[in-house]
């Protein structure tokens, strides 16, 4: 049977997805390294449950102008990664590879959304990737899509590919990154269909009652 709403996760629950999103952290500060051709470094990242009608706030606030990179997970489970990225992070990361100065997301060009989509591309396929690790699941990753709005409607593109309620849960992942001297911050949001959330812990052993 599968769950029903937030409350029927327990702690254990939670606690598998937390090192899920431990050993992907791991990951994508190695493959970052080696794309960035610097040190990086990314602390324990915080992870929580959150419902759908909240994790905008998590994000950055309804109402704030970011980036938004999806990518369709398929296979054995079906859902989307969103990840938010904020003015700071692209500056930083555009800059890593090129110099141009950036005042707003507006002057973000097609090579700009490149490099971000990259960097997209490598973070949620390390969480994914461990993911499969864990469950030995089959998950093939979409090449990323990106968008430049709100982040109240950034968080509302998982759901409405999904059909997702949004009284339901999503996993959000706060990664603090630490890139040479620089910190920033970027948001994922992990959403699954009803049926993969049941698949995904029936295989870690952890099936809803």
């Amino acid at each position: 049977m599968a769950y029903k709403n937030i409350e029927e996760f327990s702690s254990m629950h939670l606690d598998v997805l937390r090192e899920i999103g431990n050993i992907g952290s791991g990951n994508a500060a190695t493959a970052l390294a080696s794309l960035l051709n610097t040190v990086v470094d990314i602390e324990v990242p915080v992870i929580s449950l959150v419902s759908y009608d909240k994790v905008a706030d998590y994000l950055g606030g309804k109402n704030v102008k970011a980036l938004g990179m999806t990518v369709d997970l398929e296979g054995d489970i079906h859902g989307c990664m969103l990840e938010v990225v904020h003015l700071d992070f692209v500056k930083q990361l555009i800059n890593t590879f090129y110099p141009k100065e950036i005042t707003d997301l507006t002057m973000i060009d097609d090579m700009d959304i490149s490099v971000v989509r990259e960097m997209s591309n490598i973070t949620t396929a390390a969480y994914v990737n461990s993911i499969a690790a864990m469950t030995q699941l089959f998950i093939n990753i979409k090449p990323p899509d990106s968008y430049c709005d709100s982040v109240s409607s950034l968080v509302s593109i998982p759901a409405e590919k999904l059909s997702r309620s949004y009284d339901e849960p999503v996993l959000y992942i706060d990664e603090k990154l630490h890139i040479g001297t620089t910190e920033i911050n970027s948001g994922l949001i992990l959403v699954l269909d009803s049926k993969s959330i049941q698949i995904l812990f029936q295989k870690l052993g952890m099936p809803f009652l």
